[in-house]
C-alpha cells in the first residue's frame, strides 16, 4: 500500500508557473492569453483549488490538441447596449473568454451602475472566484456563474438518481475596501468534479453524502462517479438533507447561463460538450447608497459575524476568501502539493514537447 507521501508531490509554485508558461507557450498560445491562462490557473492553485488550477494543465493541452480550444481566436460582439453585451468567445481560451466579460461588464457598471454579459461558446475557466476579487478591490459588487453547456451531467437533480445537472457554480465578489473582499465561490452541486477526481486520484473515497448510485443508494466509491457511463451521481448542494435548495439555485445558474446566453441548458448532451455558457452581473455601488456607505455597512456586518459566541473548538468564523487567502501565503512559503497522477501527466506532457 502507498504511502501519503507517494501519492502527493510537492512543487515550488515558481515551478509550476514556469512549466504552465512553457507548455502553453508550446502549444501556441499567444503571449497575452498566455499572461491571463497562467495566472487564473496559479491563483487557483496557490489558493487550495489544484482542482481548478495544476489539474488543468493536461485539460487545456488536451482540449487545444482536438480542437475544443482554439488560442488566439477573437471574441465577437453579437449585441450591445449601454448596460448589457452578448458575447461569442468562438471556442477560445475560456479564462480570456472570462477576463474579457468580467472587465466590460466592470467598465458598463461603472458608467451606467449595471453591467451584465452573456457568453456563448466559452470554454473552461478554472476556478470562478479568480476572476471577482480584482473587481472587488476596485469596489465592484460582481457576480459570475457558468454552465457546462447542456453536457457533462453530473449531478442528479432532487429526487432522481441519474445524473443531469452539471455542477453550476457561482462565485461573487464584494468590495470591503482596503480590507480583503469576500469572495463567494461554491457548486450547486455538494462538491465538484474536480474534488471528486481528485479524492479518485488519492485512492481515498469521497465524504458521505457527496454520492448515490443508480440504485438511489448512498455510495463513497469515486471511481463509480468517473466510470463511463457514470456508475454513480453527484447530489445538489445540501445533499440528501436539504438538496432541494442546491438544486433550486443550479436551476438558476442554467437559465441564466445557458437559455440566456444560447449556450444551452442541462440535458441537452448526453455527455461533455467541452463548452461553457457564461453570465457576469457588475453593480456599482456609488450609483446607490455610495460605495463610501456600502463599504461601511459590510465591514460593521463581516465584524458582527466574526464577534459570534463560537462552537466549541472553533477560534474564528472564516469569512468566505479568507481560507484560500491564507492558503495561498502557506503555499508560496512550502510548495504546492500536486497528486502523484496529475504529476505524472505533466511530466509527460513536457516529454512530448521537449521542455
Amino acid at each position: 500500500m502507498k504511502s501519503q507521501s507517494d501519492k502527493i508531490v510537492n512543487i515550488n509554485h515558481t515551478r509550476i508557473q514556469s512549466i504552465m508558461d512553457a507548455i502553453f507557450l508550446r502549444m501556441g498560445i499567444p503571449d497575452e492569453e498566455r499572461a491571463i491562462v497562467v495566472e487564473r490557473l496559479m491563483e487557483a492553485t496557490l489558493s487550495g483549488y489544484n482542482s481548478h488550477g495544476v489539474m488543468r494543465i493536461p485539460v487545456y493541452v488536451s482540449g487545444i490538441r482536438h480542437g475544443i480550444m482554439v488560442p488566439g481566436n477573437k471574441i465577437e460582439v453579437l449585441q450591445e447596449t449601454a448596460s448589457v453585451g452578448h458575447l461569442d468567445a468562438h471556442n477560445g481560451m475560456g479564462p480570456v473568454a472570462a477576463t474579457e466579460a468580467v472587465s466590460r461588464a466592470v467598465e458598463k457598471a461603472s458608467q451606467t451602475g449595471i453591467g451584465c454579459i452573456s457568453v456563448v461558446h466559452a470554454n473552461d475557466i478554472a476556478r470562478l472566484g479568480s476572476y471577482v476579487e480584482q473587481p472587488a478591490r476596485d469596489g465592484f459588487i460582481t457576480v459570475l456563474m457558468t454552465n457546462d453547456a447542456g453536457g457533462n451531467p453530473c449531478v442528479a437533480p432532487w429526487g432522481g438518481v441519474e445524473p443531469l445537472m452539471s455542477t453550476n457554480p457561482i462565485a461573487a465578489g464584494i468590495p470591503r475596501g482596503d480590507a480583503m473582499p469576500i469572495i463567494i465561490d461554491v457548486s450547486t452541486g455538494v462538491s465538484s468534479e474536480g474534488r471528486v477526481k481528485m479524492l479518485n486520484n488519492q485512492k481515498a473515497d469521497t465524504p458521505d453524502g457527496w454520492l448515490i448510485d443508480t440504485d438511489g443508494r448512498p455510495t463513497n466509491d469515486p471511481g463509480a462517479y468517473l466510470s463511463s457511463p457514470r456508475q454513480a451521481a453527484l447530489l445538489p448542494l445540501g445533499s440528501l438533507i436539504a438538496g432541494h435548495k442546491g438544486f433550486a439555485l443550479s436551476i438558476l445558474v442554467d437559465v441564466l447561463t445557458g437559455a440566456l446566453s444560447g449556450a444551452g441548458c442541462s440535458g441537452r448532451f448526453a455527455a461533455d460538450s467541452d463548452k461553457n455558457g457564461l453570465f457576469v452581473l457588475a453593480i456599482d455601488p456609488e450609483k446607490f447608497v455610495s460605495r463610501a456607505d456600502f463599504i461601511d455597512e459590510v465591514e460593521q456586518f463581516t465584524q458582527r459575524i466574526k464577534q459570534v459566541r463560537k462552537a466549541p473548538g472553533v477560534e474564528d468564523i472564516f469569512i468566505p476568501g479568507e481560507r484560500a487567502h491564507q492558503e495561498r501565503q502557506r503555499r508560496m512559503a512550502d510548495g504546492v502539493p500536486v497528486d502523484r497522477p496529475v504529476w505524472d501527466a505533466i511530466e509527460e506532457i513536457m516529454r512530448e514537447l521537449g521542455i
